[in-house]
């Protein structure tokens, strides 16, 4: 999408608070979970507005790395993405992101896909995990519950049960 209209998305103060609303945010080492609208990928989905123009559908830590660092502008043969360190998709934490190469971030994926543990070994795929996440944060607040704990209960249930040999 061109910068130009990046800015005007950015501008739109609205767009700024809704996004800001979507994100349980934690201490600055641990992941900000998105509480909003989730793609099949795992990722934040939001409904961006600006001043001229229709609304459109952007993914929410694209739209958090420019509007902690400014639009991004291309430049002829790059194609950069925001990369999460974290390999969480649904995280919003700045210091989780980078902008790399998509050939990196691809790399980097499937260097660390096979671990044992971490997001990317959850057996429900990355949407089914964010949306576990999301919903366990969503229903402890609502209860006023531990959401700490909501996070480890919701993100221990997608790794399989190994059983012992005994």
């Amino acid at each position: 999408m061109p910068s130009e209209v990046w800015r005007a998305l950015l501008d739109h103060a609205d767009t700024r608070r809704r996004y800001q609303a979507r994100i349980h945010r934690r201490e600055a080492d641990r992941c900000w979970y998105w509480l909003g609208a989730v793609s099949d990928t795992g990722h934040g989905k939001l409904k961006a507005s600006r001043a001229a123009g229709p609304s459109i559908v952007v993914t929410a830590h694209v739209y958090g790395w420019q509007l902690a660092h400014g639009p991004i502008t291309a430049r002829p043969g790059e194609d950069l993405v925001i990369g999460h360190r974290c390999d969480e998709p649904s995280c919003q934490n700045p210091e989780h992101w980078e902008l790399i190469p998509r050939a990196r971030n691809g790399e980097d994926y499937r260097a660390r896909r096979y671990r044992g543990s971490g997001p990317l070994a959850d057996q429900r795929g990355a949407h089914g995990r964010a949306v576990a996440i999301r919903e366990a944060i969503k229903a402890a607040r609502s209860a006023g519950g531990d959401v700490e704990a909501a996070i480890a209960q919701a993100s221990a249930a997608g790794y399989a049960q190994t059983p012992g040999l005994f």
